[in-house]
């Protein structure tokens, strides 16, 4: 492996091993450092290459591939782009029921971790819906504690809504910010550059939906 670089922004964004303070009792961790991996090696890309191309160190790379790091969710949609994919893909689950009817129970409902926030009070996801290659709909509940904002902007192709099921949650859609509230419902266009911010006291919790899978 070649020298590492110096830490840079996108490495000071995450942390290692870091879950958040209130993680939901069901479920396990989804782990994709090896698709990750594998997405490098088919476009013949070193560990030095890459980190150039998406603007982070050959250490963070590495912690990622590994399962040792998880990205923020802008890191992950930098990253999925520069090996041609996307997060839908890396999270996609193996085919499931020839009948195209799936049942989920609770207790094994999966989280992604966004493990950026060094006072561990980063975002969780509950993946209502697994994604499946060829899948059109995602939905997730996204677990946001006080004062946690999301990672920048991000903007890609499709629809999305969400519905906000308890506490208070500011979404910034094309430089606008709506105030949500328990039962707001928010819908518009993938492609106009969209963010979060929980100004609240307590965990926002929202239902959002997409398609295509995004995340």
């Amino acid at each position: 492996m070649a020298q590492s670089r110096a830490e840079t922004p996108a490495d000071a964004a995450m942390s290692p091993g870091r879950k958040p303070r209130q993680e939901p009792e069901a479920g396990s961790e989804v782990r994709i450092g090896s698709k990750l991996k594998h997405g490098r090696l088919l476009k013949g890309l070193t560990l030095r290459e890459l980190a150039d191309v998406v603007g982070c160190s050959e250490s963070m790379l590495s912690k990622l591939e590994n399962d040792r790091l998880m990205p923020s969710i802008s890191f992950l949609h930098r990253l999925a782009s520069a090996l041609d994919t996307s997060i839908a893909e890396l999270y996609a689950e193996p085919d499931g029921d020839a009948h195209g009817v799936h049942h989920f129970p609770a207790d094994r409902r999966a989280r992604i971790f966004d493990n950026r926030d060094p006072a561990n009070t980063g975002t969780w996801f509950e993946r209502l819906i697994p994604v499946a290659k060829g899948g059109l709909l995602q939905a997730n509940i996204l677990n946001i504690p006080a004062g946690v904002k999301s990672d920048g902007l991000v903007e890609h192709v499709g629809e999305e809504f969400g519905y906000l099921i308890s506490g208070q949650l500011d979404v910034q859609v094309d430089g606008k910010t709506y105030a949500m509230k328990e039962g707001d419902l928010l819908f518009f266009s993938s492609s106009l550059p969209h963010g979060y911010e929980n100004r609240g006291s307590t965990v926002a919790r929202i239902l959002w939906v997409n398609t295509p899978p995004s995340l």
